[in-house]
């Protein structure tokens, strides 16, 4: 396996978004990369919808050459048929109430082993590795042996730099009021950045998760309290939410 770092794969992205922003559909909506229009038009890639596993550990799927799979949908008798060109995301996250995040990201986790595939087939798809399914899988249940767990690290740092350039954050940010980033995202003690946070999360169309820690890499929030707003009570609150 070829061992890339972040800045490996931010170049690996770029090109594929200067092709991106020239379709006139991406025109369309400058402030945020939608990653099925990626993945068909620039990729040449078909998304299929399908119930992929009974506990939830699968999100998505593809594979660089043919092989057919049992799936519990239930659609084709429990069979599905890759051909190297598909990518099957999990139907349940078209219906994820916390919004198109997670499907969004799935998608360009999966575009991602594409890329690199193209990029470097010997390093990405040679020999047995053409006859592998290439899954995402629900962060709780990654593989966790090393090769694997670097092989997904670096789909998942591909996928954050197509659907969060630095340079479309950057602008997003002025749009949202906050050119300069955020201090500390808190729910609670700094409720009208968290709010801000929120508005630039849903113009992206990417989970607060996923955001908060690309804006962390880009030295664009100092701290991040989403998972214990009570942790730090001392923290400095806005002044307009200060109740004496």
């Amino acid at each position: 396996m070829r061992y890339m770092t972040r800045a490996d794969l931010k170049d690996a992205a770029q090109p594929v978004l200067r092709t991106y922003r020239k379709l006139p559909q991406a025109q369309e909506h400058p402030w945020y990369v939608d990653p099925a229009l990626l993945a068909k038009e620039v990729l040449g890639l078909t998304i299929r919808y399908r119930h992929l596993t009974e506990d939830g550990g699968l999100l998505g799927l593809t594979s660089y050459g043919e092989m057919e799979l049992e799936l519990p949908d239930g659609e084709t008798h429990g069979s599905c048929l890759l051909d190297g060109k598909t990518i099957l995301i999990e139907s349940n996250l078209l219906y994820d109430p916390y919004g198109p995040g997670r499907l969004h990201f799935t998608i360009g986790h999966e575009c991602a082993h594409h890329i690199l595939h193209r990029l470097h087939p010997f390093s990405y798809g040679d020999g047995p590795e053409m006859r592998r399914a290439l899954p995402c899988r629900n962060h709780r249940l990654r593989a966790r042996e090393s090769e694997r767990a670097w092989e997904e690290w670096q789909m998942d740092v591909l996928a954050a730099e197509l659907l969060m350039p630095e340079e479309l954050i950057l602008q997003n940010l002025r749009l949202t009021g906050c050119p300069g980033g955020f201090d500390v995202l808190n729910p609670v003690w700094r409720r009208k950045e968290f709010d801000r946070f929120v508005d630039l999360c849903r113009l992206m169309h990417v989970s607060k998760q996923a955001l908060a820690y690309r804006l962390k890499l880009l030295c664009l929030l100092r701290q991040n309290q989403m998972a214990c707003p009570n942790a730090m009570i001392d923290i400095d609150m806005d002044e307009e939410e200060m109740v004496i």
